[in-house]
């Protein structure tokens, strides 16, 4: 979608560190504007950059971010990044993690998709969801009950979201990362053993990069390219989930 007078804007969650910082950074390249959503600050001294801040495991603090972005007329995208994963076997798993992960990994992308949405609607822009879920949604990883949870419930958001907002002419897709090399991964990449059991489950036998997801959240975000598909998953993985043994 092209503006007269200035540059369209995506909102990105979680774009200070990992995978969403790739993207954010990607982006600012591709002549947007992108308004990161952290908790974290990462100075940028590129002009079509704003941060702000928020700790999306709090509802009152998303509520009070979101309302300086009232005024926001070229909001064409949203891209719900941001996540956390608190290992802890499910016998002994506490609730208050429970909670915490699912405030941030799933809680937080609804009532961030239901006011973009409504900022969308307000200015008439045929504007693009993308949820970055996880291929923990597919298959289960151990010691790890709420990201497994929360990501697979991102998916059924995400087609909730598709069916209620298509009138509206805004899309909603997911992908589906596999296993990356950025902060949120630190212990199995640490942990030898791990890194190297995860590595030969994956075809490609490797760990993805972060920046390897942005062309397809690109392609999301683009209506001239992706203008008829909505409710769907792009699983970027290596080939982990399609093999067998």
């Amino acid at each position: 979608m092209i503006f007269k007078n200035s540059k369209p804007t995506v909102i990105i969650s979680g774009g200070s560190s990992g995978i969403g910082f790739s993207m954010a950074n990607f982006l600012l390249k591709q002549a947007f504007n992108v308004i990161n959503i952290d908790v974290y600050r990462v100075k940028n001294p590129n002009k079509s950059y704003r941060y702000l801040y928020c700790n999306l495991n709090k509802v009152n603090f998303i509520e009070k971010t979101l309302k300086s972005l009232k005024k926001e007329k070229n909001i064409i995208g949203l891209i719900n990044c941001a996540a956390i994963t608190i290992s802890q076997n499910s016998l002994e798993y506490k609730i208050d993690n429970w909670n915490k992960t699912f405030l941030t990994n799933l809680t937080a992308p609804f009532f961030l998709s239901q006011f973009i949405s409504k900022i969308m609607i307000k200015n008439k822009i045929k504007g693009s969801i993308v949820n970055i879920s996880s291929i923990s949604a597919k298959v289960a990883m151990p010691n790890n009950p709420a990201y497994n949870a929360s990501k697979a419930g991102l998916i059924s958001l995400t087609k909730s979201l598709a069916v209620d907002l298509a009138k509206f002419k805004i899309r909603v897709n997911s992908i589906l990362p596999g296993y990356t090399i950025t902060p949120l991964n630190s212990k199995s990449l640490k942990n030898k053993k791990l890194k190297s059991e995860r590595t030969k489950k994956t075809l490609l036998k490797r760990w993805a990069l972060s920046s390897e997801y942005n062309e397809a959240v690109l392609f999301l975000l683009d209506n001239s390219k992706s203008s008829y598909m909505t409710g769907s998953n792009i699983t970027i993985d290596g080939g982990w989930t399609a093999k067998g043994l």
